[in-house]
């Protein structure tokens, strides 16, 4: 929490000239000039040494961090001693050096004051260190809540990076195992295809560990990460599998959740089974923007949804269903959607006559072209869901 106001002493200095100008302003007319300057400027400075006092007590007493009636009740007195030593101290400074400068900077000038009690004036001192102590307590308070709320938007965008950090190191060795396992089945068989399986391996790796951003890549690079992937596949499944992939050029310039299309292909493959009359295992992923503003992924296969494996099938319209479970793979596809998107994407895995789709549905956005995507995913984590500010709400399936 600040202690004191940012930028204390330039507000101090415009706010007392501000009063000096004022205060002699309203005395243009009825004295001298210079006897104006030799009276109210110096009340100006010396309310000016008081409020510095004042900011020493605050600084010790923490208004902003306790507002309570007994805080108030201690700003309300240390207004009220700064106010009697503010008055105490201009009324020696008129009756000993004053009244001695008058006669000489203006001759014939009268005296404009005369001699009264010692704290005459006490009661306006006090109400003026009054307001200047709420505009402070009010300045350090707006401030230690703006910082209370950056730290708390820091906490939450570190929450989710490092909860988007683990979801991305636990796809990692999930692919690896798998194509390890593919591999392993075809040394025996043909090693010059394990060899060009290996090969693949090295380039799909290389993006996947070492090149793949973090949070965000655009969708042409997932889908040439993606090629690679399908290359090891194409090895090992032979004509047994058939991948067709149409990405529209705009579709390709957005930006995606890094690795998002892998987990969807691979679970395609796993759980895919060949259309009848021995056609093999077709695969067909579409990518291209809505007329509201939504990039539309779809990953589908040839194949039936097990439902024994997902508790939360649902019946949907049209005949089609409508799956919320799915595998590792697919949990956190869904969690790290939920992470960047909160409600404004859509995810369904729906089953149609022979045919297993999975949708992905989130805001086209692209990365500014004067910026990197690296840098441009780090900035919008820094805000909850700022990646996609101007994106366009939910839009429903049905």
């Amino acid at each position: 929490m600040r202690r004191s106001p940012s930028r204390l002493w330039p507000l101090q200095a415009g706010g007392w000239l501000a009063f000096a100008g004022a205060m002699s302003l309203g005395r243009v007319g009825e004295f001298a000039l210079p006897v104006i300057a030799l009276v109210e400027w110096p009340f100006a400075l010396l309310g000016f040494m008081t409020t510095f006092g004042l900011h020493q007590v605050y600084r010790r007493l923490q208004p902003a961090s306790d507002l309570s009636a007994r805080m108030l009740l201690s700003i309300a007195l240390a207004s009220w001693v700064g106010g009697m030593l503010w008055t105490a101290a201009f009324h020696t400074y008129l009756h000993n050096v004053a009244i001695q400068l008058i006669p000489i900077v203006s001759p014939g000038s009268a005296i404009p004051f005369r001699r009264g009690p010692l704290l005459d004036n006490t009661v306006y001192n006090t109400l003026t260190l009054l307001a200047w102590s709420t505009l402070y307590v009010g300045l350090i308070y707006r401030e230690a809540l703006f910082e209370q709320q950056a730290r708390a938007l820091r906490a939450t965008a570190e929450a989710r990076n490092a909860q988007l950090q683990m979801l991305a190191y636990q796809l990692n060795p999930h692919f690896l195992f798998n194509t390890l396992n593919s591999l392993r089945a075809m040394i025996d068989e043909d090693r010059d295809r394990a060899r060009l399986m290996v090969t693949e391996l090295s380039r799909f790796l290389h993006y996947a560990l070492v090149e793949r951003p973090l949070h965000l890549a655009r969708l042409s690079e997932e889908v040439d990460a993606l090629r690679g992937y399908l290359a090891i596949e194409t090895v090992r499944f032979e004509e047994r599998l058939v991948v067709q992939m149409n990405v529209q050029p705009d579709a390709s310039h957005c930006l995606v959740p890094a690795f998002l299309l892998n987990p969807l292909v691979e679970n395609a493959l796993k759980h895919g089974i060949p259309a009848t009359g021995g056609a093999p295992l077709r695969v067909l992923i579409d990518a291209q923007v809505t007329p509201d503003g939504m990039l539309s992924i779809v990953v589908e296969n040839t194949g039936t949804l097990n439902t024994a494996d997902d508790r939360t099938l649902q019946a949907r319209a049209g005949g089609a269903l409508l799956a919320t479970g799915g595998g590792l793979g697919l949990r956190n596809v869904r969690s790290r959607l939920d992470q960047l998107f909160a409600d404004r994407h859509s995810f369904t895995i729906e089953q149609r006559a022979e045919h297993v789709r999975v949708t992905v549905e989130i805001p086209a956005t692209t990365a500014p072209p004067d910026r990197a995507v690296a840098d441009y995913a780090a900035s919008a984590s820094a805000a909850p869901y700022g990646a996609f500010p101007d994106a366009t709400p939910r839009r429903s399936l049905d």
